[in-house]
């Protein structure tokens, strides 16, 4: 094979979604590929290899450890990828996930302590260990959630520096914008428009609802923080998505939240689901029932009603 059908780390993590700490963790813990070396003793990955990442991020993904499949053949693993459904992931990771809360709290520790000590390749370091050990959906619920909740008191405490929390932002978001990149959608999935409203700048929150959906076997689109109504509807309408979800972390004044809230759903009609979530609309019930929402308080719950509108379509 000539040497022009390698390819270098970096590539290959841009292929599979992987970033190359993970790469090489699993190359040097598992054997899961074995990647030629250059002459400079960079490494040098076949299509081959880049097939079968592909294929171990999917099955992981879907809940199996790397432990489990990274010895199994490439037949095998595109076997396995088939077969994961979105129940069989979901029983997986109430198997997997409950013995692994003190894994879950040992990352968030790390996670804070570098956020504490503004150190922005710890805290990526961590996150991309925490992507080995953990589910995704135990990744979400049990280390980002409450991380930035933790995050949240700090600061509003006087105890954490603003740098400190745009440190953790940025670093998570990019984390999780690439973790939503790299997810497989199959076709035909319902889709969700996911978004933040005019004035909300912060979207780790929508973004682990997107991930939360795409998990669940929905297409999530998402186009980014800080968008008025009339843009969210019309991406709602252009994809013919089913649903839309909201993510609101912060409230100025109250009135244009509610005016953005009734915009939406007058915009969107009443077909389409309406999921809200976000710390600040947690004592906005009222507002959320003149327009129909959903509260979305955790992500079991959001799971749950993305579960039920998708066995109630196939009935």
């Amino acid at each position: 094979m000539s040497k022009k059908n390698f390819y270098p780390i970096k590539y290959v993590s841009q292929r599979t979604g992987l970033t190359p700490h993970v790469i090489r963790a699993w190359e040097n813990r598992y054997q899961a590929v074995v990647p030629r070396r250059s002459a400079k003793n960079r490494r040098l990955y076949s299509e081959a290899d880049v097939l079968r990442l592909q294929l171990l991020k999917m099955t992981t993904d879907a809940g199996h450890t790397i432990s489990q499949v990274a010895q199994l053949g490439t037949a095998e693993l595109k076997n396995l990828a088939q077969r994961e459904d979105v129940s069989t992931r979901l029983r997986r990771q109430i198997v997997t996930e409950a013995s692994k809360p003190a894994v879950a709290d040992d990352h968030l520790k790390q996670c804070l302590a570098a956020v504490l000590n503004l150190d922005p390749t710890g805290l990526e370091h961590t996150y991309d260990q925490a992507a080995i050990d953990l589910t995704r959906l135990a990744l979400l619920r049990d280390l980002i959630v409450p991380l930035f909740k933790e995050i949240g008191k700090l600061w509003h405490s006087g105890s954490l520096k603003i740098v400190n929390e745009h440190m953790a932002t940025n670093v998570t978001r990019n984390f999780l914008l690439n973790m939503l990149r790299a997810t497989a959608v199959y076709d035909p999935a319902p889709r969700i428009v996911v978004a933040t409203t005019t004035g909300q700048w912060h979207d780790v929150g929508a973004l682990s609802v997107a991930l939360t959906a795409a998990e669940n076997g929905w297409h999530p689109i998402y186009f980014g923080p800080n968008l008025p109504a009339e843009e969210i509807a019309a991406a709602v309408k252009q994809s013919a998505a089913r649903a839309l979800a909201i993510s609101i972390t912060h409230i100025l004044n109250q009135h244009p939240l509610v005016d953005e809230l009734r915009k939406l759903r007058r915009y969107v009609g009443n077909e389409i689901t309406l999921f809200v979530g976000g710390r600040a609309v947690v004592d906005q019930t009222p507002v959320l029932e003149e327009v129909g929402a959903h509260y979305l308080k955790d992500i079991e719950q959001f799971s749950d009603e993305l579960n039920a509108m998708s066995s109630a379509s196939a009935m």
